[in-house]
């Protein structure tokens, strides 16, 4: 594969892991229980913003064309309005080689994490037929497992950590990826073998986890006394009608409809590679189509039940959209599974994936009774995200974002020199061959006039803000908000709405991007740019082999 760094960024290779593989907090402000913060989701204005499905299809198709051989070699987009499929279409190639085109019917995307939404869905069905709880240890329905969760800390990990990916397990980003499928093992082999130490209590902070995620499909299948395959096709698919989804990897021949192939950028245009497998299956392993998405999104917002066929009753349903872990009252924070988007308090849910190759995004906004689902058949430096921030934006799906108004309350200078520092995020790796990814991501946040702060990255993505409230600051032009957990005239926690999937904490001082420039210029210069270039499973495979072909002796280890 010859791939050009230039093609991609930073933010792609990062999408890749981070998707596969998005508490109470230090101040009165942000502290809350473990248990459930109603989020009322049976508002519904009752106006269909959708109207005119011609006129949504012309939209949707211009917004795709800028991308198509572009971005992306292929996509496929679902938006559907209540129980009724409103657009269904794909676009561009499924495979550059054969010149397929996709189909939104027939043609297969791995969707990667948004597959967790399925396996949370699997959890709930458990909690509503009083087989699974929320609250009890995980261990409990692991007696008959050979996975156990350390008790390393007082308090239990549960399955409403897992669904908020607050259980405090340490990231490795990689949710044991491999090349081929021979090598894929039980997923109770796999849960022992790449058991994640605890590295907080849990409850504490939110830290993406794909470990987690696997975890809580386990324990639905043990609860079950089945495999977590065969538990989702017949409780979940089946009764949906979703005949082209399958968590089974290789995909079976049997399958209805035909797989996209994944696809890398070589240079101005795309390369079709191979397929690569997920270990730990209930993560991101799933495999769907754009039709199939809508059975599901429609049932999510049909109160669990979609053309008379019901999965889950609508109470639980509430449950699940409520808030289950609040970071801050100020940012998104997480329901069960999903991830909240946008405005905090414009109710929209959501979750996004990526499989090395394939990248996707789904959304739902209960209150107009909307959901969209875009995938695409690469991992480009622009996520799908992208063409549901339009859509929402067109359609009005959250309010138009307003100037900031500053807070009336002095010494906000003070506050902001308090802030400044440098910060990283919770569910990146902070040692191992991965941490130039955490160094890649740390953000700088220095102080401006009047108050405000200034934001920059090391990709050069500088953004200004408003303080609204003390330690609250609201981007200016946006609906991105900062919020800080101050104790003792000290930072503990930076959360940001755009980054739900985790939290930013202060980086000590030795360890920051200007101390450490010349160790992160040799990253950049090398391992790291390789690593955007080429993106998680095959990135590692192609840097160990140009070290074993470049350093004679040097011997390939797994």
């Amino acid at each position: 594969m010859n791939t050009s760094a230039n093609g991609t960024t930073r933010r792609s290779f990062l999408g890749c892991l981070g998707s596969l593989g998005f508490v109470s907090l230090g101040t009165a402000a942000g502290r809350t229980s473990a248990t459930t913060v109603s989020q009322a989701t049976d508002s519904r204005s009752g106006d269909d913003p959708f109207t005119n499905p011609d006129e949504l299809e012309a939209f949707v198709d211009e917004v795709m064309s800028g991308r198509i051989e572009t971005t992306t070699p292929g996509a496929t987009v679902a938006i559907v309005s209540g129980d009724n499929p409103v657009l269904t279409k794909g676009y561009g190639a499924a495979n550059v080689d054969a010149d397929d085109p996709v189909r939104a019917d027939e043609t297969v995307f791995r969707v990667g994490s948004v597959g967790k939404l399925v396996t949370y869905t699997a959890v709930m069905q458990g909690v509503e037929r009083d087989v699974l709880d929320l609250d009890a240890d995980v261990n409990t329905y692991l007696d008959d497992s050979i996975v156990t969760v350390p008790g390393t800390y007082d308090d239990p990990v549960t399955l409403r950590h897992l669904g908020t990916h607050t259980a405090g397990f340490e990231s490795t980003l990689d949710p044991d990826i491999v090349a081929d499928p021979a090598a894929l093992n039980s997923l109770e082999t796999v849960l022992t073998d790449q058991q994640r130490s605890r590295i907080r209590p849990p409850g504490e902070l939110v830290g993406y986890s794909n470990y987690g995620a696997a975890l809580a499909g386990h324990v639905v299948a043990e609860a079950h006394n089945t495999t977590f395959e065969e538990y989702v096709q017949s409780e979940i698919f089946d009764p949906l009608g979703m005949t082209h989804s399958t968590f089974d990897q290789p995909v079976p021949d049997d399958q209805p409809g035909n797989l996209a192939v994944p696809h890398v950028r070589d240079g101005a245009s795309f390369t079709a590679t191979d397929n690569v497998y997920i270990n730990m299956r209930p993560a991101g392993s799933l495999s769907a189509t754009a039709t199939d998405m809508t059975a599901f999104m429609s049932a999510y917002l049909g109160g669990g039940a979609v053309r008379g066929t019901r999965i889950l009753d609508s109470e639980t349903v509430d449950t699940m959209h409520s808030r289950h872990h609040v970071r801050h009252p100020a940012v998104t924070n997480w329901r069960y599974g999903f991830h909240e988007y946008g405005d905090p308090d414009a109710n929209l849910i959501a979750h996004s994936g990526a499989t090395v190759n394939f990248t996707s995004y789904l959304l739902l906004a209960p209150d107009d009774d909307v959901g969209i689902f875009v995938a695409y058949n690469s991992n480009p430096g622009e996520h799908p995200k992208a063409v549901v921030d339009e859509i929402v934006a067109e359609y009005d799906l959250q309010p138009t974002p307003t100037t900031p108004t500053p807070t009336s309350r002095p010494g906000g200078q003070e506050r902001a020199e308090t802030v400044a520092g440098e910060y990283s995020l919770s569910y990146l790796p902070q040692s191992g061959p991965l941490q130039v990814v955490d160094l890649l991501e740390h953000v700088t946040v220095e102080p401006a006039d009047n108050g405000r702060l200034r934001t920059t990255t090391l990709e050069g993505d500088a953004r200004e803000w408003v303080e609204t409230e003390p330690y609250v600051y609201q981007e200016i032009g946006g609906h991105d908000v900062l919020a800080f957990e101050v104790t003792d005239g000290g930072v503990e926690v930076l959360n940001m709405s755009s980054e739900p999937t985790g939290v930013y904490q202060p980086v000590p001082f030795h360890e920051r991007q200007l101390v450490t420039g010349g160790v992160l210029g040799t990253a950049l210069s090398g391992f790291g740019l390789s690593l955007a270039g080429w993106g998680g499973h095959s990135a590692w495979q192609q840097w160990k082999q140009h070290r074993t072909d470049n350093e004679p002796g040097m011997e390939d280890h797994e």
